[in-house]
């Protein structure tokens, strides 16, 4: 019986994160999402994913708006919803407690042996200063494209 209660519990807080759902806007398939974590320093580096073998993009759409950064001044970006390529949608976050920051900038579409790969580059920091705002940040970025029917 003591093994059954276990394996319940296991279960039941496993639940949540086995079934994580992405943030795409109705209509839009996920393709994955882009990661950036920094240590006690920032992170600042180009990320790409493939979409999926087979995907086709409906280049009708473009991201209406979006947030490029949050948090510590340092964290700058020049992005607007217009230097998104047309049919992809890009839901941006990252961690802004105790002087933390995140930005993204520069997103490229392109086709690579016939599949599309999408990248952006990511930043963030660490705030700096007192030993209370260090210990890392993180950046992501989840990528979502509207299916050409």
């Amino acid at each position: 019986m003591k093994c059954l209660v276990s394996i319940a519990l296991f279960l039941t807080a496993a639940a949540p994160s086995a079934f994580a759902q992405h943030n795409c806007p109705q209509g839009f398939q996920y393709a994955g999402t882009l990661s950036g974590t920094g240590g006690y320093e920032e992170f600042n580096e180009r990320v790409e994913l493939l979409l999926p073998e087979g995907a086709t993009i409906d280049t009708t759409y473009q991201q209406p708006s979006v947030r490029s950064r949050d948090g510590n001044k340092a964290a700058k970006s020049d992005l607007r919803a217009a230097n998104i390529p047309k049919g992809i949608h890009i839901i941006p976050h990252g961690l802004t407690d105790y002087q933390k920051g995140w930005a993204v900038s520069a997103p490229k579409l392109e086709q690579v042996q016939g599949r599309y790969k999408f990248g952006m580059k990511l930043y963030c920091t660490t705030g700096g200063g007192t030993v209370a705002n260090m210990g890392g940040c993180a950046v992501d970025v989840e990528v979502c494209y509207m299916v050409k029917k």
